[in-house]
Protein backbone atom coordinates (compact mmCIF):
# COMPACT_ATOMS: atom_id res chain seq x y z
CA UNK A 1 0.00 0.00 0.00
CA UNK A 2 2.79 2.40 0.81
CA UNK A 3 4.41 1.71 -2.57
CA UNK A 4 1.16 2.47 -4.37
CA UNK A 5 0.77 5.75 -2.47
CA UNK A 6 4.34 6.73 -3.36
CA UNK A 7 3.74 6.01 -7.01
CA UNK A 8 0.48 7.99 -7.03
CA UNK A 9 2.19 10.94 -5.33
CA UNK A 10 4.98 10.84 -7.91
CA UNK A 11 2.51 10.70 -10.81
CA UNK A 12 0.50 13.60 -9.38
CA UNK A 13 3.66 15.67 -8.88
CA UNK A 14 4.77 14.94 -12.45
CA UNK A 15 1.38 15.91 -13.85
CA UNK A 16 1.47 19.15 -11.89
CA UNK A 17 4.91 19.97 -13.27
CA UNK A 18 3.75 19.35 -16.82
CA UNK A 19 0.77 21.65 -16.39
CA UNK A 20 2.99 24.34 -14.84
CA UNK A 21 5.46 24.23 -17.73
CA UNK A 22 2.63 24.39 -20.23
CA UNK A 23 1.26 27.55 -18.61
CA UNK A 24 4.70 29.17 -18.67
CA UNK A 25 5.05 28.55 -22.41
CA UNK A 26 1.64 30.03 -23.20
CA UNK A 27 2.34 33.11 -21.14
CA UNK A 28 5.69 33.59 -22.81
CA UNK A 29 4.20 33.19 -26.28
CA UNK A 30 1.36 35.59 -25.44
CA UNK A 31 3.76 38.22 -24.16
CA UNK A 32 6.11 37.79 -27.11
CA UNK A 33 3.46 37.99 -29.85
CA UNK A 34 2.61 41.72 -29.44
CA UNK A 35 6.23 42.70 -29.91
CA UNK A 36 6.51 40.53 -32.99
CA UNK A 37 3.24 41.83 -34.44
CA UNK A 38 4.21 45.41 -33.70
CA UNK A 39 7.24 44.99 -35.92
CA UNK A 40 4.99 43.79 -38.75
CA UNK A 41 2.42 46.58 -38.42
CA UNK A 42 4.95 49.38 -38.37
CA UNK A 43 6.09 50.44 -41.82
CA UNK A 44 8.19 53.13 -43.42
CA UNK A 45 6.58 56.20 -44.98
CA UNK A 46 7.40 56.47 -48.70
CA UNK A 47 7.35 59.75 -50.55
CA UNK A 48 7.75 59.76 -54.32
CA UNK A 49 10.51 61.89 -55.83
CA UNK A 50 11.08 63.30 -59.29
CA UNK A 51 12.53 61.02 -61.97
CA UNK A 52 14.29 62.34 -65.04
CA UNK A 53 13.02 59.35 -67.02
CA UNK A 54 9.55 60.94 -66.94
CA UNK A 55 10.75 63.66 -69.31
CA UNK A 56 11.05 61.07 -72.10
CA UNK A 57 7.51 59.71 -71.67
CA UNK A 58 4.96 60.78 -74.32
CA UNK A 59 2.64 62.43 -71.80
CA UNK A 60 5.42 64.54 -70.24
CA UNK A 61 7.79 65.13 -73.16
CA UNK A 62 8.45 68.79 -73.90
CA UNK A 63 7.00 70.45 -70.80
CA UNK A 64 8.15 68.61 -67.65
CA UNK A 65 11.36 69.45 -65.81
CA UNK A 66 12.76 68.89 -62.34
CA UNK A 67 13.27 71.53 -59.65
CA UNK A 68 16.85 71.89 -58.45
CA UNK A 69 17.16 71.32 -54.72
CA UNK A 70 13.56 70.08 -54.41
CA UNK A 71 13.38 66.37 -55.28
CA UNK A 72 9.65 66.14 -54.45
CA UNK A 73 8.64 68.93 -56.87
CA UNK A 74 8.31 69.14 -60.67
CA UNK A 75 8.09 72.15 -63.00
CA UNK A 76 5.68 72.71 -65.92
CA UNK A 77 7.28 74.78 -68.69
CA UNK A 78 3.90 75.56 -70.25
CA UNK A 79 2.14 76.77 -67.07
CA UNK A 80 5.39 78.04 -65.48
CA UNK A 81 4.58 76.63 -62.04
CA UNK A 82 5.81 73.89 -59.72
CA UNK A 83 3.83 70.70 -59.14
CA UNK A 84 4.02 67.67 -56.87
CA UNK A 85 6.46 65.09 -58.27
CA UNK A 86 3.81 62.39 -58.34
CA UNK A 87 3.17 60.59 -61.63
CA UNK A 88 -0.60 60.35 -61.20
CA UNK A 89 -0.86 64.01 -60.21
CA UNK A 90 1.17 65.02 -63.26
CA UNK A 91 -1.08 62.98 -65.55
CA UNK A 92 -4.13 64.73 -64.09
CA UNK A 93 -2.40 68.07 -64.66
CA UNK A 94 -2.17 67.37 -68.42
CA UNK A 95 -5.98 67.12 -68.58
CA UNK A 96 -6.64 70.51 -66.96
CA UNK A 97 -7.94 73.39 -69.08
CA UNK A 98 -5.17 75.61 -67.78
CA UNK A 99 -2.40 73.30 -69.02
CA UNK A 100 -4.09 72.81 -72.39
CA UNK A 101 -4.46 76.55 -72.92
CA UNK A 102 -0.82 77.04 -71.96
CA UNK A 103 0.15 74.38 -74.53
CA UNK A 104 -1.72 76.31 -77.22
CA UNK A 105 0.04 79.53 -76.25
CA UNK A 106 3.39 77.76 -76.32
CA UNK A 107 2.62 76.44 -79.79
CA UNK A 108 1.67 79.91 -81.04
CA UNK A 109 4.93 81.26 -79.65
CA UNK A 110 6.93 78.64 -81.50
CA UNK A 111 5.17 78.88 -84.88
CA UNK A 112 3.96 82.46 -85.07
CA UNK A 113 5.99 84.09 -82.31
CA UNK A 114 8.51 85.95 -84.45
CA UNK A 115 5.85 87.51 -86.62
CA UNK A 116 3.73 88.57 -83.68
CA UNK A 117 6.67 90.01 -81.75
CA UNK A 118 7.60 92.26 -84.72
CA UNK A 119 4.04 93.60 -84.91
CA UNK A 120 4.01 94.32 -81.19
CA UNK A 121 7.25 96.31 -81.46
CA UNK A 122 5.90 98.37 -84.39
CA UNK A 123 2.84 99.31 -82.35
CA UNK A 124 4.83 100.21 -79.24
CA UNK A 125 3.90 103.92 -79.32
CA UNK A 126 0.18 103.27 -79.60
CA UNK A 127 -0.12 100.29 -77.25
CA UNK A 128 2.32 100.77 -74.39
CA UNK A 129 0.32 98.99 -71.70
CA UNK A 130 -0.12 95.63 -73.55
CA UNK A 131 3.61 95.64 -74.32
CA UNK A 132 4.44 96.14 -70.65
CA UNK A 133 2.22 93.22 -69.68
CA UNK A 134 3.72 91.09 -72.44
CA UNK A 135 7.33 91.83 -71.41
CA UNK A 136 6.55 90.90 -67.82
CA UNK A 137 5.15 87.58 -68.89
CA UNK A 138 8.20 86.82 -71.02
CA UNK A 139 11.08 88.27 -69.02
CA UNK A 140 9.88 87.45 -65.53
CA UNK A 141 11.31 90.57 -63.77
CA UNK A 142 12.60 90.13 -60.21
CA UNK A 143 10.09 92.63 -58.77
CA UNK A 144 7.15 90.66 -60.13
CA UNK A 145 8.60 87.37 -58.91
CA UNK A 146 9.02 88.73 -55.38
CA UNK A 147 5.39 89.84 -55.27
CA UNK A 148 4.16 86.48 -56.50
CA UNK A 149 6.21 84.61 -53.90
CA UNK A 150 4.58 86.58 -51.08
CA UNK A 151 1.04 85.66 -52.13
CA UNK A 152 -0.87 82.50 -51.22
CA UNK A 153 -1.15 79.58 -53.61
CA UNK A 154 -4.80 80.17 -54.43
CA UNK A 155 -4.30 83.84 -55.25
CA UNK A 156 -1.25 82.98 -57.32
CA UNK A 157 -3.18 80.52 -59.48
CA UNK A 158 -5.99 83.02 -60.08
CA UNK A 159 -3.54 85.76 -61.04
CA UNK A 160 -1.62 83.51 -63.41
CA UNK A 161 -4.79 82.27 -65.08
CA UNK A 162 -5.96 85.87 -65.67
CA UNK A 163 -2.60 86.83 -67.16
CA UNK A 164 -2.60 83.71 -69.32
CA UNK A 165 -6.08 84.44 -70.69
CA UNK A 166 -5.23 88.08 -71.45
CA UNK A 167 -1.97 87.08 -73.12
CA UNK A 168 -3.73 84.40 -75.17
CA UNK A 169 -6.37 86.92 -76.29
CA UNK A 170 -3.65 89.41 -77.20
CA UNK A 171 -1.82 86.87 -79.37
CA UNK A 172 -5.00 85.67 -81.04
CA UNK A 173 -5.89 89.23 -82.07
CA UNK A 174 -2.52 89.77 -83.76
CA UNK A 175 -2.60 86.30 -85.28
CA UNK A 176 -6.00 86.90 -86.87
CA UNK A 177 -5.05 90.35 -88.12
CA UNK A 178 -1.93 89.07 -89.90
CA UNK A 179 -3.65 86.20 -91.72
CA UNK A 180 -5.60 87.10 -94.85
CA UNK A 181 -8.57 84.78 -95.18
CA UNK A 182 -10.69 85.34 -98.32
CA UNK A 183 -13.52 83.24 -96.80
CA UNK A 184 -13.57 85.12 -93.51
CA UNK A 185 -17.04 86.54 -94.14
CA UNK A 186 -18.49 83.09 -94.95
CA UNK A 187 -17.73 80.64 -92.18
CA UNK A 188 -18.46 76.94 -92.70
CA UNK A 189 -21.31 75.54 -90.60
CA UNK A 190 -19.13 72.85 -88.95
CA UNK A 191 -15.37 72.80 -88.40
CA UNK A 192 -12.85 71.19 -86.06
CA UNK A 193 -9.34 71.85 -84.78
CA UNK A 194 -7.16 69.13 -83.19
CA UNK A 195 -4.16 69.89 -80.94
CA UNK A 196 -1.61 67.52 -79.38
CA UNK A 197 -1.49 68.53 -75.71
CA UNK A 198 1.65 66.48 -75.02
CA UNK A 199 3.78 68.31 -77.57
CA UNK A 200 1.72 71.49 -77.85
CA UNK A 201 1.48 71.24 -81.65
CA UNK A 202 -1.40 70.83 -84.13
CA UNK A 203 -2.37 67.29 -85.15
CA UNK A 204 -2.10 67.06 -88.93
CA UNK A 205 -3.12 64.10 -91.08
CA UNK A 206 -5.91 62.94 -88.74
CA UNK A 207 -8.98 61.50 -90.48
CA UNK A 208 -12.27 63.04 -89.31
CA UNK A 209 -15.75 61.94 -90.44
CA UNK A 210 -19.08 63.73 -90.04
CA UNK A 211 -22.40 61.94 -89.47
CA UNK A 212 -25.97 63.15 -88.96
CA UNK A 213 -28.76 61.40 -87.06
CA UNK A 214 -31.59 60.84 -89.57
CA UNK A 215 -34.61 58.67 -88.69
CA UNK A 216 -32.77 57.17 -85.72
CA UNK A 217 -29.66 56.19 -87.74
CA UNK A 218 -26.28 57.82 -88.16
CA UNK A 219 -25.96 58.84 -91.81
CA UNK A 220 -22.55 59.51 -93.33
CA UNK A 221 -22.13 63.10 -94.57
CA UNK A 222 -18.46 63.69 -95.41
CA UNK A 223 -14.90 63.14 -94.20
CA UNK A 224 -11.50 64.72 -94.49
CA UNK A 225 -7.98 64.99 -93.09
CA UNK A 226 -6.72 67.78 -90.86
CA UNK A 227 -4.30 70.23 -92.48
CA UNK A 228 -0.84 71.14 -91.11
CA UNK A 229 -2.56 73.58 -88.75
CA UNK A 230 -4.72 70.74 -87.37
CA UNK A 231 -7.95 72.06 -88.91
CA UNK A 232 -10.63 70.73 -91.24
CA UNK A 233 -13.61 72.84 -92.35
CA UNK A 234 -14.92 71.36 -95.60
CA UNK A 235 -17.51 69.00 -94.16
CA UNK A 236 -20.46 70.59 -96.00
CA UNK A 237 -21.55 73.85 -97.57
CA UNK A 238 -23.69 76.40 -95.79
CA UNK A 239 -26.52 75.85 -98.29
CA UNK A 240 -26.58 72.11 -97.49
CA UNK A 241 -26.55 72.56 -93.72
CA UNK A 242 -29.74 71.89 -91.75
CA UNK A 243 -30.32 71.83 -87.97
CA UNK A 244 -30.07 68.46 -86.27
CA UNK A 245 -27.84 66.15 -84.26
CA UNK A 246 -24.34 65.61 -85.67
CA UNK A 247 -21.38 63.41 -84.76
CA UNK A 248 -17.66 63.87 -85.43
CA UNK A 249 -15.65 60.63 -85.61
CA UNK A 250 -11.86 60.93 -85.09
CA UNK A 251 -9.72 57.94 -86.16
CA UNK A 252 -7.04 58.44 -83.49
CA UNK A 253 -5.90 54.79 -83.46
CA UNK A 254 -4.58 55.01 -87.00
CA UNK A 255 -2.90 58.33 -86.24
CA UNK A 256 -1.02 57.08 -83.16
CA UNK A 257 -0.22 53.78 -84.85
CA UNK A 258 1.56 55.65 -87.63
CA UNK A 259 3.65 57.38 -84.97
CA UNK A 260 4.33 54.04 -83.20
CA UNK A 261 2.70 55.32 -80.03
CA UNK A 262 0.24 53.51 -77.76
CA UNK A 263 -3.19 55.00 -77.13
CA UNK A 264 -6.15 54.17 -74.92
CA UNK A 265 -8.84 55.13 -77.43
CA UNK A 266 -9.27 53.42 -80.84
CA UNK A 267 -11.48 56.32 -81.90
CA UNK A 268 -13.16 59.39 -80.43
CA UNK A 269 -16.72 60.48 -81.19
CA UNK A 270 -18.21 63.86 -80.28
CA UNK A 271 -21.99 64.24 -80.56
CA UNK A 272 -23.53 67.72 -80.55
CA UNK A 273 -26.82 69.43 -81.41
CA UNK A 274 -26.82 72.13 -84.10
CA UNK A 275 -30.05 74.06 -83.59
CA UNK A 276 -29.40 77.38 -85.34
CA UNK A 277 -29.03 77.14 -89.15
CA UNK A 278 -26.91 80.31 -89.38
CA UNK A 279 -24.48 79.58 -86.53
CA UNK A 280 -20.93 78.33 -86.83
CA UNK A 281 -20.25 75.14 -84.84
CA UNK A 282 -16.51 74.87 -84.22
CA UNK A 283 -15.39 71.81 -82.20
CA UNK A 284 -11.78 71.89 -80.91
CA UNK A 285 -10.26 68.61 -79.69
CA UNK A 286 -7.35 68.67 -77.24
CA UNK A 287 -5.83 65.23 -77.71
CA UNK A 288 -3.31 63.05 -75.89
CA UNK A 289 -2.74 59.26 -76.03
CA UNK A 290 -4.60 58.71 -72.76
CA UNK A 291 -7.09 61.57 -72.58
CA UNK A 292 -8.94 64.25 -74.51
CA UNK A 293 -10.98 67.41 -73.94
CA UNK A 294 -13.47 69.18 -76.16
CA UNK A 295 -15.61 72.31 -76.03
CA UNK A 296 -17.43 74.67 -78.38
CA UNK A 297 -15.02 77.11 -79.95
CA UNK A 298 -15.52 80.19 -82.07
Amino acid sequence: MENQEDEESRESSQSIKVIHLHLDDSVLSATASPSENSGVIKGKYYKQTYRTAWEKMPDFRGWLRGVQGQPTRAYCLYCQKTLHAHRLSLLKHTCTIRHQKAAQIHNIRQTKGTRVFEDVELQGDEEEEPIVEYSKCEDGEPEEEEQVEQEEDVEEEEEESIQMDSFSTHLQKHYRQNIVNPMASIKPPISTHVLDTCKGVPVSGLQVSLYKLIDGRWTYINEGITNPDGRFTNFLERSDFTPGRYKLHYDVDRFFEAKKQDTLYPFIEIVFDARAPNDHYHVPLLLSPYGYTTYRGS
